[in-house]
């Protein structure tokens, strides 16, 4: 052994025993840092280096308190014989053990040292705890062992087909130093050596399980890092368990519950299907209950991943659920100064980077961390402008987006899965509390999926998604649609909301379509975001006068814009139609990227209609800087969508903060807007003769339009307020 640190000459009330090797980080960030920090100050602690590690010695060296013992040994032993070598050297009457990657609550000692000297006998106290996995935290145990029953019973065996043992690990233990001299951990032993000592120790004179009040522990478990507990060898727990049974030390229920719990599993995970034979003889031998059998049976044929899915959602929807022993509900979480927030979104044209820049920096103003997720064009934009936002660059298919367009359905949604799967994952990786799909439109299935096969990941996050249009209900389908497609994509929809899947929407008319389809989901209005003009009146009139001259519109002509893209919903067709019917004095200007009908055969039309010199095209993408300058230019913004749009609009948007008169197709979202704000005329959709007529009366028409009040309720603030709000809400 190598020299220790400097002794205090005061005795300690309780010894901290860390076993450790190679993992100096961790030990550091949690175990040495939570035994430092606890309000019990009469401790040593002393950390066993497993063999010659130069890193953690001079980590622990560096740390520089007295209380701190290293004893660093000339080779390796195992976690077993560590801790018997610390306990040896321990000075006090107390041990409590702790490993390198565990950590506790600050009044863990205090509480347990409490109990201790109050209890009888050779009391093991252990404290509740939260077991961390990456399918999220649970509060343990589950239960309060019952009088008379035997410590591996309480251990490994399942009472009932729902309940989960209660197994206990060393880090949550206090122990006599007597009791740890008397009955050492076993060297050598590579693996279960928390539950092997507490099986032998049992079975001493005057030893009994006894419990501090509150969580005082986390557990960190299948992190995926190696570790002890990570090894899978069927074969060697098996024999563990076998070797415990004929001893005694374990029971014939503890038994099966150990083989059901951990060695089937450990086989399965590892494809050993020679494993069924020895196991299901030894299984049997024991006479495992009914229930055990049918899970011993499901073991093998259902992947562990699905069962574990499956499993949580049972526990989330069976109704009258017991309180979890010794904490409330985990439902019952205190309410949160901050959040980490993780957004995802798969695609990243058109508004998809102008909404998560917007959204980005509202939670950001607001004091949570945000974690972005999408391809490289999204994240590098918005951590850009907003550098606190962490980023993650996942492209939906890594081929490009072409390529992904050209795939079967199929192709596309097995594209999907797998990108919103590694997206949780990720998300789940940065410790987020909510994570929010800001496009749910085109992935519902996918993210259905996706959700199902993660959510042993998703325990304790709230899962968002916003929905800009409500395709596919059948008021919006052309010629009404069809009534098996809105069942199946409401199906889809309701299964989200038993996934806990709150909704976001953006008008208070279509959470009322949708709630009206599907009465229990929950669905949040969260108003779209408007942003004021950046232009003063003086530069307004310049740059009004720029862009009519660029686009040849003569003086004192009545210019219309069409802006946004010619996807076929949006009518751009219609528009040119209109335009024919309409006087010589008006222009129309099509701005946006060529999408459903490409430029030559809108140039075409235009010809054919004998608009073509009144009709002014630029067919390509607008950067954001640029695009208030064309909304300027405008004497009026049409917005001839046909009976399918079932969203919000972004030019509406732009046109109402800058006090840009609109007419609009008398449809969904268009109509509620423009009719609360007094913000234009609506027409009937794919009319073309109503949508002249109503352009040529519009300038005939008094309005007053409510400007200021549409831009208090669609302030960036208010939509990052509202935003927060649903994350607030309990799903």
């Amino acid at each position: 052994m190598t020299k220790s640190m400097p002794e205090r000459s005061d005795p300690p009330q309780v010894s901290v025993i860390i076993p450790t090797r190679g993992r100096a980080e961790l030990l550091l960030q949690r175990a040495l840092k939570s035994a430092l920090h606890q309000t019990l100050r009469e401790i040593e602690i002393i950390i066993v280096v497993d063999g010659p590690d130069p890193a953690t010695y001079a980590a622990v060296q560096s740390v520089g308190d007295i209380r701190v013992r290293l004893i660093e040994l000339a080779e390796r032993v195992g976690g077993g014989e560590a801790r018997n070598i610390g306990v040896r050297a321990a000075r006090a009457e107390w041990i409590a053990l702790l490993d390198d990657d565990d950590e506790w609550l600050p009044h863990k000692l205090s509480e347990q040292l409490e109990v201790a000297r109050r209890a009888p006998g050779r009391p093991i106290v252990a404290c509740p705890w939260i077991e961390r996995t990456p399918r999220g935290d649970e509060l343990n145990p589950v239960r309060p062992q019952e009088q008379g029953e035997a410590l591996g019973d309480y251990l490994l065996a399942r009472r009932t087909p729902g309940e989960k043992p209660c197994g206990l690990v060393s880090s949550l233990l206090m122990v006599p130093r007597d009791l740890l001299l008397d009955v050492p951990f076993v060297p050598g032993l590579l693996k279960h050596q928390d539950w092997d000592w507490l099986l032998r120790a049992a079975g001493r004179q005057g030893v009994h399980l006894a419990f501090s009040p509150t969580v005082a522990a986390v557990w960190y478990y299948e992190e995926p890092r190696p570790s002890v507990s990570r090894q899978l060898n069927w074969r060697f727990s098996f024999d563990w368990a076998l070797g415990h049974l004929q001893r005694g030390t374990m029971s014939p229920r503890a038994f099966v519950g150990f083989l059901n719990s951990h060695v089937s599993a450990a086989a399965q995970l590892t494809h050993n299907l020679g494993a069924v034979v020895p196991l299901s003889a030894a299984f049997f031998r024991a006479r495992p209950r009914r229930f055990e059998v049918i899970r011993f049976v499901l073991g093998w044929l259902i992947p562990l991943e699905t069962r574990r899915t499956l499993s949580s959602l049972l526990r989330r929807f069976r109704p009258g659920r017991p309180e979890r022993h010794p904490q409330k509900n985990a439902e019952q979480r205190p309410e949160r100064t901050s959040y980490r927030i993780a957004l995802i979104d798969p695609l990243d044209t058109g508004h998809h980077g102008s909404y998560a820049l917007m959204l980005a920096q509202g939670l950001v103003g607001a004091g949570h961390s945000v974690h972005l997720i999408g391809s490289e064009a999204l994240v590098t934009t918005v951590c850009a402008r907003v550098p606190k936002v962490r980023g993650s660059v996942l492209p939906l298919f890594p081929e490009g987006m072409a390529q992904y367009y050209q795939l079967s359905r199929l192709g596309r949604e097995t594209a999907n899965i797998r990108f919103f799967r590694e997206a949780l994952r990720l998300a789940k990786a940065e410790r987020a509390d909510v994570i929010h799909l800001l496009y749910l439109d085109s992935f519902t299935q996918s993210w259905l999926l996706a959700l199902l096969l993660s959510q042993h990941m998703l325990s304790s996050v709230r899962v968002r998604a916003t929905l800009h249009w409500l395709y596919f209900l059948r008021r919006y389908k052309a010629e009404g649609g069809s009534p098996q497609s809105e069942a199946a994509h409401l199906l889809i929809v309701r299964a989200l909301g038993m996934l806990r899947v709150r909704i976001l929407v953006h008008s208070r008319g279509l959470a009322g379509q949708l709630t009206d389809k599907a009465p229990h989901l929950r669905v949040d209005t969260v108003p779209y975001f408007a942003e004021s003009g950046t232009y003063s009146a003086a530069a307004r009139v310049t740059l009004r006068d720029s862009v009519r001259h660029r686009f040849s519109i003569p003086e004192g002509a009545s210019a219309l814009l069409a802006f946004g893209g010619t996807r076929q919903d949006k009518g751009i067709d219609l528009a040119i139609r209109a335009l024919a019917l309409l006087p010589d004095q008006y222009h129309l200007m099509v701005v946006g990227a060529a999408r459903a009908f490409d430029a030559q055969s809108l140039i075409d039309m235009a010809e054919d209609c004998g608009v073509s010199r009144r009709t002014h095209f630029l067919l390509e993408h607008v950067p954001d800087e640029d695009v208030e300058s064309y909304f300027i230019a405008a004497d009026c913004v049409i917005l001839p969508y046909r009976r399918v749009f079932a969203g919000q609009s972004g030019p509406l948007l732009i046109a109402a903060a800058l006090g840009i008169p609109v007419v609009a197709s008398d449809i969904g979202v268009l109509a509620e807007t423009v009719s609360e704000y007094c913000l234009g005329l609506l027409c009937a959709p794919e009319d073309v003769v109503a949508l002249a007529s109503t352009i040529e009366r519009l300038p005939s028409v008094s309005l007053s339009p409510a400007t200021g009040r549409f831009m208090q309720d669609h302030s960036p603030a208010r939509f990052t307020q509202a935003t927060l709000a649903s994350y607030d809400a309990e799903a």
